[in-house]
């Protein structure tokens, strides 16, 4: 059986990144959707949990897929499945391509984690936007 935990301040990161990526205000999804100001607030930094039909609503106003949400965050919760595709890219690789190939693929996490981080901040200063 799989367990996974859905990491909400994730999926409130998203949301607000497709929120202003429409323009839209917390004002202006509160109205759209009916869910309050304040409880969008919460879901976008991860204080509230995000039901279901508010996923759909908000969704729905943002025209987007609920997968464009939860996406990374499924990915992230149950990793394995990458085994067998990173087994499968390394197997037949030289030393030298393995060692280019890794050598790549942390500067890529790397990069994105800086990313990631500076997003966060932005976050931080802007959470009563």
């Amino acid at each position: 059986m799989i367990r996974s935990t859905i990491d909400y301040n994730f999926v409130g990161q998203n949301v607000r990144k497709a929120r202003r990526a429409r323009n839209y205000t917390q004002e202006k999804l509160s109205e759209l959707t009916g869910i309050s100001m304040n409880h969008i607030s919460h879901i976008e930094i991860g204080v509230s949990p995000l039901s279901l039909p508010a996923l759909f609503t908000i969704c729905e106003a943002l025209c987007i897929t609920a997968d464009r949400l939860l996406y990374d965050n499924l990915s992230q919760s149950n990793p394995t499945y990458l085994t067998a595709d990173i087994k499968a890219c390394f197997m037949d690789a030289t030393p030298d391509e393995s060692y280019v190939m890794l050598a790549v693929a942390n500067a890529a996490k790397e990069s994105m984690r800086v990313k990631h981080n500076a997003e966060d901040e932005e976050n931080v200063t802007d959470e009563v936007d």
